[in-house]
């Protein structure tokens, strides 16, 4: 083979390329971007354009340049259209990226009004000039008759200074940093302004080629002829060249798009096109250059044929076994954190949670299927008693603490929001995961460890994996709870039912049973002993009676929550506090009166061991400090019951847990189990100006909570 079929071969395998590449990247900015963006149709456009210019370009080639022939005219023609627009649509979508508007200033409005007028002004010269010349005229004269600049076509020179000025430009608007845009749109420009500004360099170094091939043409003497071999192998070098770097180019812009989702109107990538857009280049490059070898050696048609449907068929096959290959990877990624936790065996045979589970799932979503460099998961709101101290990724990383449940609900009031910047918490991205009830808790997460941004379906994956992590803790805490409180009564119930029978069987019995005998001499001096022993059986009846009672506050049922929690104030609360302060609403008041029996029982010890830990704790290290209590009953919106102190300030939930659990046997954990299991949620932050304040949250107005009725 020698060097021009080899230059014929290099030509139509580079143009091949550039039209499937093109294409594939047009259709898929139109049909995955927004259509309702400007940059999505800018450039979907213009990328289309530019199949159809390479289209009539390969077309061309694969004639012949020095083909005169029947159809050639009909590609020449059809290739002026694109050759035209493709550079104003690349600089529109470029002024699209760089924010700009036509209502507002911008240093490049003078700009693009000159743009315009040399694109109106090319288009005007291509249709006067002779119109548009046929494609035979362009083989055997030189140039088409055109009015001329210093010896040069007017035409010619205007286009190319048209084409220079619309890849030159973009670099300036590269070079202004955009801060109108989002988080996630602002992260995805930046990440794709390198491939961007290497595009447009390289589009500039291409019109640079094509000026330096016109000048070549207006100063060679004699005037260059397409019917000339010399001229045809001239200008094949000149086309070969610029459409090797077009063809870098559109590698680099596929990249951007793919990689970071620019000129898409979204502003996360999808997860699938970056492997999509590698495969298509490698079946462009391998596909155009065998095509071009058949069509060189002018192989025929039919066996030209049978060797792309091979080619095509091989490239399928490929992208297939390559596609299941990657899916069970992620399969194989993501599989350690949708197994099974044993949490059956855990809650039934009451072995101690293993700790390291939930560490582990969380670091298999991270390192595993996010790649991230470092992660926290944070709950928040009442999950932060059920769910446990925070998970950090890598082990050892120090969680950041989150802002007060208020202010987190304002910053992620949206449940349609996935993902936003969190510089201000210390790591890149916070992900917020949702309940039923509202914002749950944070997925904060650093940058990924390759440098590419997050996609769209890892950040779904982030936030139904936190979602689910944070339900498997919280509710992995409470069945386990649930089925210690379930021991301890059923112990309770057996040691009481066990101490009844043996004080009945072994001391009350026998009492009545001599007290039948006493009684069976009515003049016996022994009558006034019967009575005695009555008296002390109905004494020890009264005491056994009066001991199981006290499973239940019967004073809840005689006097109400509130006059119970007043109660509870003035009797072994009275000398703990300084003050207490009262903030009873009326209508939350009666509303406490409606609900059953057990919510006001779970909700009143719920409330005594916030008074207990605010007693314990809320002085610090200041055994002589003034404390104050206040305790609010509110209904707006919700029915909800607060204690606060002035004290010390929240301690960390996991060190007042242990004391807890130590002295008493339940906690902040055991009562915020109680208040789920009947509808409610407790709550412990911290306050603004030092102090702890304790909401129990219920639905106002409820009179069936937990499934029960009143």
């Amino acid at each position: 083979m020698n060097a021009e079929m080899l230059l014929n071969w290099a030509g139509l395998a580079v143009s091949s390329f550039n039209t499937i590449s093109l294409f594939w990247l047009g259709l898929t900015v139109l049909l995955n971007g927004d259509r309702r963006s400007p940059g999505t149709w800018l450039t979907g456009s213009g990328l289309l354009l530019g199949a159809v210019f390479f289209t009539s370009h390969t077309a061309i080639l694969g004639r012949g340049l020095a083909n005169a022939g029947l159809g050639m005219d009909f590609w020449w023609w059809v290739s002026w259209v694109p050759a035209v627009v493709a550079p104003l649509a690349w600089y529109s979508a470029m002024l699209w990226y760089a924010d700009f508007r036509v209502d507002r200033p911008h240093p490049h409005r003078p700009w693009l009004a000159l743009v315009a007028g040399l694109a109106a002004a090319t288009l005007t010269l291509l249709l006067w000039a002779n119109p548009v010349p046929t494609y035979s005229h362009v083989v055997w004269r030189s140039l088409a008759p055109s009015p001329t600049l210093l010896g040069a076509p007017l035409l010619i020179l205007g286009y190319l200074g048209y084409s220079i000025l619309c890849y030159l430009l973009p670099l300036d608007l590269l070079r202004r940093a955009t801060a109108s845009a989002g988080p996630l749109a602002a992260s995805a420009r930046r990440g794709a302004r390198p491939w961007l500004t290497a595009v447009s360099a390289l589009l500039l170094l291409g019109a640079g080629v094509m000026a330096a091939t016109a000048l070549w043409a207006v100063r060679s003497s004699p005037r260059p002829s397409l019917s000339q071999p010399a001229t045809v192998l001239a200008v094949k070098q000149f086309d070969l060249a610029v459409a090797g770097i077009i063809a870098l180019a559109i590698t680099l812009l596929g990249r951007a798009i793919v990689g970071h989702a620019v000129f898409t109107g979204r502003p996360l990538p999808r997860q699938g096109f970056f492997r999509q857009w590698r495969s298509t280049v490698i079946l462009a490059a391998g596909f155009s250059i065998i095509v071009a070898w058949t069509l060189t050696i002018q192989l025929r048609p039919l066996y030209s044929l049978m060797l792309a449907g091979a080619i095509m068929i091989l490239f399928h096959a490929l992208y297939s076994w390559r596609f299941s290959v990657e899916r069970k990877e992620f399969m194989a990624r993501l599989r350690p954190f949708i197994a099974s936790l044993d949490l059956y065996d855990q809650l039934v045979e009451a072995s101690p949670p293993d700790d390291d589970a939930p560490q582990g799932l969380f670091e298999s979503l991270c390192r595993d299927v996010l790649g991230a460099r470092a992660a926290a998961l944070l709950p928040s709101g009442a999950l932060v008693t059920l769910a446990g101290p925070p998970l950090s990724y890598p082990r050892g990383y120090p969680p950041p603490s989150l802002p007060a449940t208020a202010e987190l609900a304002a910053q992620f009031s949206d449940p349609e929001m996935h993902c936003r910047a969190a510089s201000h918490l210390g790591l890149a991205w916070a992900v917020p995961l949702w309940t039923h009830r509202g914002l749950g808790g944070l997925l904060l997460l650093d940058q990924k460890r390759n440098g590419n941004p997050y996609t769209e379906e890892e950040i779904e994956i982030a936030q139904a994996g936190g979602e689910r992590l944070l339900d498997t803790l919280a509710g992995a805490e409470l069945a386990r709870l649930a089925l210690r409180l379930l021991r301890q009564r059923l112990a309770q119930v057996k040691l009481m039912e066990g101490q009844g029978r043996r004080i009945l069987h072994d001391e009350v019995l026998p009492q009545l049973h001599a007290a039948i005998l006493y009684l069976g001499e009515p003049n016996s001096p022994n009558a006034q002993q019967a009575v005695e022993a009555l008296t002390e059986a109905h004494r020890q009846i009264s005491n056994l009676v009066r001991e199981v009672a006290s499973a239940a506050p019967q004073r809840l049922a005689g006097e109400g929550l509130v006059r119970a929690l007043l109660s509870l104030m003035e009797g072994e609360c009275a000398a703990e506090f300084d003050t207490v302060r009262w903030d009873i609403e009326p209508d939350a008041a009666a509303e406490v009166t409606r609900l059953p029996l057990f919510v006001q029982e779970v909700v009143f010890f719920a409330a005594q061991e916030l008074v207990r830990n605010a007693a314990r704790y809320a002085r610090g290290d200041e055994p002589g400090r003034p404390l104050q209590l206040t305790v609010r009953l509110q209904r707006s919106p919700r029915l909800r019951l607060v204690v606060e102190d002035d004290g010390v300030g929240l301690r960390p939930t996991e060190e007042i847990e242990r004391e807890s659990l130590a002295g008493s046997g339940s906690g902040l954990r055991f009562h915020s189990t109680m208040l789920a299991a009947v509808g409610a949620e407790l709550e412990v932050v911290a306050q603004p100006e030092r102090g702890t304040q304790g909401i129990i949250a219920l639905p106002a107005g409820a009179t069936q909570l937990g499934g029960y009725d009143a």
